[in-house]
């Protein structure tokens, strides 16, 4: 069985939830010499905490892709990252191999667990599909309208201590991510999940 958080893809990337400027402040660095790096460090920390490959939250609005080689036989689909605001879409390829769309009129979406979850509408049964992988696409939009202030916090630390600590390896064994991080990232996990 193939991990779900294989399946998604990013439409629309997130925008970035701390800025150059908070980062500067944060660091109390007043020279423009390494504005480039330490944007790039940003967007770096910001990808290493959210979405499939962190840990499975949307920092700020964006659009994905769930990608499934069919409806599931337990009649669920379950969202594997959050929070999700809306799901825009469900296209799905039919036993002849033509795309269709499903109306979203024929579904039930529970956007207030976790993970979100997609069910047929009453009455209503999931359309068969084509014996392909990838047959199913369920679009949605995830993330907060303002950042979490925690995870804000973690984003910003994160580029900080990249910015500090270039190597992979330093003399004193400094930690890959800091403590202040991993704790703020095992409370929002945490919540996530439970």
């Amino acid at each position: 069985m193939t991990p779900a958080w294989t399946r998604l893809t990013w439409t629309t990337p997130s925008a970035s939830i701390i800025t150059l400027a908070e980062l500067k402040s944060h660091l109390r660095v007043d020279f423009d010499d390494d504005d480039d790096l330490m944007s790039d460090l940003v967007v770096a920390a910001q990808a290493h905490i959210e979405g499939p490959e962190g840990i499975g939250l949307a920092l700020a609005p964006s659009t994905w892709s769930l990608s499934l080689d069919g409806f599931p036989a337990d009649q669920v689909i379950s969202i594997p990252l959050g929070p999700v605001t809306a799901v825009t879409g469900i296209t799905y390829l039919d036993p002849a191999g033509l795309a269709q769309t499903l109306d979203l009129a024929n579904v039930r979406i529970d956007l207030d667990g976790r993970p979100a979850r997609i069910t047929p509408a009453l009455d209503k049964a999931w359309p068969d599909t084509a014996d392909l992988v990838g047959a199913v696409k369920v679009t949605f939009t995830a993330g907060p309208a303002s950042p979490d202030p925690a995870l804000k916090r973690a984003v910003l630390m994160l580029a900080a201590h990249w910015y500090a600590n270039p190597s992979a390896t330093a003399p004193g064994q400094v930690p890959e991510i800091p403590l202040g991080v991993a704790a703020i990232l095992a409370r929002k996990g945490a919540l996530l999940i439970g």
